[in-house]
């Protein structure tokens, strides 16, 4: 945007709990999103006067239309960041432009599009899950420029990374979290990070931390058993799985490296 535009702005009241736009026609588009999702499914419901589409889950289908219009205000934003870099500027023009976005809480809409692109992921309903998880990280840099200390963003972008086998950038992120919130799950997380990337030791040594701090976990138990499996210590990792099932029963994949740990015992 031009300098010259800036007085052309018209500037709404600023909300925790609302995106605010600088321009009406986008604030109009997004405004009708919410109102999409909760008319259109009863729409639908009116419209099958015959039970035609009984079969159809109509709340899905809704969701999914939505959806789309999102997906498509998402490449209009990446659009306009192609074209407008906002590194490029000044630094005094760039602090006014951090701060209007911040009045304007875009960091809450570019959060809100990874968290969705991201329930999408796990729920299985997005196939390039490659190219999705590196968006989530770009939309989550957006939010942490504008609002460095936004927890929810370090983490999310964080959760990304991993899924993009960054796992030391993830770490970095997971820390920086920790220190805008203590959380006992963000240190299984950097635990899990740890293993993954196959560093056992560093991964044992926050496993232990927890353990000390928080007491016993099904997953702290878990994650350790597996890093004693990793490195051949069955006798250790017999010994976290039976503790873990102790206090719930092991999923399928920590049962099925259970099975392995014992088959080997008895090998041995």
């Amino acid at each position: 945007m031009k300098k010259d535009d800036w007085e052309d702005i018209e500037v709404n009241q600023s909300s925790k709990d609302k995106v605010l736009f600088e321009s009406n026609l986008i604030q109009q588009i997004y405004d009708g999103i919410d109102l999409l999702r909760d008319e259109s499914a009863e729409i639908l419901r009116e419209l099958d006067i015959e039970g035609k589409i009984d079969d159809l889950d109509l709340e899905e289908f809704a969701e999914d239309t939505i959806t789309q219009i999102d997906d498509l205000l998402d490449d209009i934003s990446r659009f306009k960041d192609s074209v407008v870099d906002t590194e490029d500027l000044p630094d005094d023009v760039k602090e006014h432009y951090r701060n209007t976005q911040a009045y304007f809480n875009r960091d809450a809409d570019y959060l809100r599009r990874a968290k969705s692109k991201m329930a999408r992921l796990n729920s299985e309903k997005l196939a390039d899950e490659y190219g999705t998880n590196h968006r989530i990280v770009e939309l989550c840099d957006k939010a942490i420029t504008i609002r460095p200390e936004s927890f929810d963003a370090h983490l999310l972008k964080a959760q990304a990374l991993v899924n993009l086998g960054k796992y030391a950038d993830a770490i970095d992120e997971y820390i920086i979290a920790l220190a805008i919130k203590d959380d006992a799950d963000l240190w299984l997380a950097i635990a899990d990070a740890n293993r993954l990337n196959g560093d056992f030791e560093d991964a044992l040594e926050v496993y232990d931390y927890v353990l000390k701090k928080y007491g016993k976990s099904v997953d702290v138990l878990k994650g350790k058993a597996v890093v004693c499996f990793d490195i051949g210590d069955y006798v250790g990792c017999n010994g976290l799985f039976s503790q873990a099932n102790d206090i719930e029963y092991l999923d399928e994949e920590s049962f099925k490296i259970w099975s392995e740990c014992l088959k080997q015992l008895q090998e041995d």
